[in-house]
């Protein structure tokens, strides 16, 4: 039985489009008959626009030849990022009809290269802690994580095949392990950030969800960038327990050490890597500038529409009210001194093997996860990807994280490939 369009990832729909075995149209079609069926019980959409996305891909295929690398391809935004005939919700009430007017720079990048914006994927407010309403959609009773739990959402249910999100701690990542697709985290600073809204401007960083790890080197090359691929020998890998290893769940532990053995039974080379104690210090560091920098992200609405933040929010503020001028620049100290140590282990390793979240996503939907192994790589601005691998007890998806040297995105996009089809 052939595969519903809306199943396919990213890639292979592009080249049906380009071989005219499949039209835009009809692509769209089956990802609106899929949000028909199932957006009830997910909730991942905050805003649609069919009749947008239908007259848009009609007019890719009027064309003879493709416009870009992503031709065709429906795109769910994260609801920070500005789009210009949708609302722009933030997640919060304070913006409940707020349209914008514009597109956000991230946006018009993806229609030049030919995406169809299908709609706006639901934010926990202002992408912080305070949970949105989309439910996971391997089990509902579940978290799909934030703040992009829409996005990730969304692509896990085969409602679109690509959809942006953003990461200030996990935000990107996490969602990615909760719902069992591909997540990528660029390097800080590898993308324009015009038009979405900021949290911490040191730390967010732009990433997308999609079905499958070549599909983040099509969407890279919508930002100019050629597809690396990796060098004709095994990859070196760290294994990297992090220094909050014994806080995973044990059967995540073993996964990952699974995931070690099958990759250097392919041929990687893989030893462990610990990192340096001061380490430790730098959960707390990255909480510091997060929340420091929330305070003057958030002084508007703080000042306006106090009642309509969350309680959570609130607490955050509160507590970068609580950060020193000293205790903000300790804290970027720290990131330099950690940014020189893991210097080092690029002369050993390509990338490193670390857990991408705790485990399976927890139950309820007050509860997003905890970004513990995600908070640091956010700090020192590397690239990161969230591979699935394996389920847990509870049957709910498990990951896999791969991260690389600051800049090294494409090369990194290419161990991942190698690294996903391994562990398949």
């Amino acid at each position: 039985m052939a595969k519903s369009s809306n199943r396919l990832s990213a890639s292979e729909a592009v080249r049906r489009i380009a071989d005219k075995r499949l039209k835009a149209r009809d692509l769209v079609e089956a990802c609106l008959d899929r949000i028909d069926v199932r957006e009830a019980q997910v909730h991942a959409w905050e805003a649609l626009d069919p009749e947008g996305a239908r007259q848009r891909a009609d007019r890719l295929d009027k064309r003879s030849r493709p416009v870009g690398p992503l031709h065709g391809i429906p795109l769910a935004v994260k609801d920070i990022i500005a789009t210009k005939t949708m609302p722009t919700t933030c997640g919060s009430p304070i913006y409940r009809d707020h349209v914008v007017g514009k597109d956000a720079a991230c946006v018009t990048q993806l229609v030049k290269a030919g995406a169809i914006v299908l709609g706006k994927a639901v934010t926990t407010e202002f992408a912080g802690a305070h949970a949105g309403k989309t439910h996971n959609p391997h089990n509902l009773r579940h978290t799909p994580a934030g703040s992009s739990s829409g996005s990730a959402a969304a692509v896990a249910d085969f409602m679109v095949p690509v959809g942006y999100g953003t990461q200030t701690a996990g935000s990107v990542i996490r969602p990615g392990a909760f719902n069992g697709v591909v997540a990528y985290k660029g390097s800080y600073g590898w993308a324009d950030m015009t038009g979405i809204k900021p949290y911490a401007p040191s730390l967010d960083t732009l990433g997308f969800f999609a079905r499958d790890a070549n599909d983040l080197a099509l969407i890279r090359a919508a930002y100019g960038h050629e597809a690396a691929e990796p060098p004709q020998r095994a990859p070196r890998i760290g294994l990297m327990r992090t220094p909050w290893w014994e806080t995973a769940d044990a059967y995540n532990r073993k996964n990952i050490e699974l995931a070690a053995r099958t990759l250097r039974a392919a041929g990687a080379r893989v030893r462990e890597w610990q990192a340096p104690d001061t380490w430790l210090g730098l959960m707390q560091a990255q909480h510091r500038i997060m929340t420091r920098e929330a305070t003057r992200s958030y002084a508007r609405e703080r000042q306006r529409f106090p009642h309509l933040i969350s309680p959570s929010l609130q607490g955050a503020l509160a507590e970068g009210d609580a950060v020193s001028g000293r205790q903000y620049a300790d804290a970027k100290k720290r990131r330099r001194l950690a940014l020189a140590q893991l210097a080092e282990a690029w002369q050993k390793f390509d990338l490193l093997l670390a857990p991408s979240a705790k485990g399976e996503a927890p139950s309820g939907l007050g509860n997003t996860g905890d970004p513990i192994f995600n908070r640091f790589w956010t700090l020192l601005g590397v690239p990161c990807i969230a591979l699935p691998f394996n389920a847990g007890p509870f049957g709910l998806p498990l990951s896999v994280q791969l991260i690389g040297p600051r800049g090294s995105d494409d090369r990194l996009i290419a161990w991942a490939r190698w690294a996903e089809r391994k562990l398949a």
